[in-house]
């Protein structure tokens, strides 16, 4: 395999369609249902910074994953904070540290913006992406997400 060569671009309205290709492969991997719904969600995302930012990750200019960060305001984290709402790599990139420099990016991203904490949200059964994110610094919290869709 020929070296990768990793860099991260802002996703635009025209990434659209090379988005969804990954958003597809991620619900398929992880079993979500993709409807329009999705891509009404991707596109408000990409048209409001204040909602958060979509990176692609590419090798050279090859889209081959993206990570959604999106914001929200917390008193007990003292203001803004960035949720890692989504994330994903083609499996074929996976376990090369591109995970880590994600997490370099969004996080030099967040200090910079005077935010103060990092959230995600692991499948219980995602072993890997739970290691990775443990030895990047992630703890549990003494409680769980709930949710009540409406």
């Amino acid at each position: 395999m020929r070296e990768i060569d990793i860099n991260f671009r802002l996703a635009q309205f025209i990434d659209i369609d090379p988005l969804m290709e990954l958003v597809q492969e991620f619900y398929q991997f992880d079993k979500i249902m993709f409807d329009d719904n999705v891509v009404k969600a991707f596109t408000a995302l990409l048209s409001d910074e204040q909602l958060g930012l979509i990176w692609l990750i590419c090798d050279r200019d090859r889209p081959i994953g993206y990570v959604a960060l999106t914001y929200f305001f917390s008193m007990e984290y003292h203001g803004r904070c960035g949720l890692v709402d989504e994330l994903y790599i083609r499996e074929e990139y996976r376990r090369k540290g591109i995970g880590k420099k994600v997490f370099v990016l969004i996080e030099d991203h967040l200090k910079s913006q005077r935010m103060r904490s990092l959230s995600l949200v692991v499948d219980f059964w995602n072993d890997q992406a739970e290691a990775l994110y443990t030895k990047i610094g992630f703890r549990r919290e003494k409680r769980h997400l709930m949710v009540k869709h409406i």
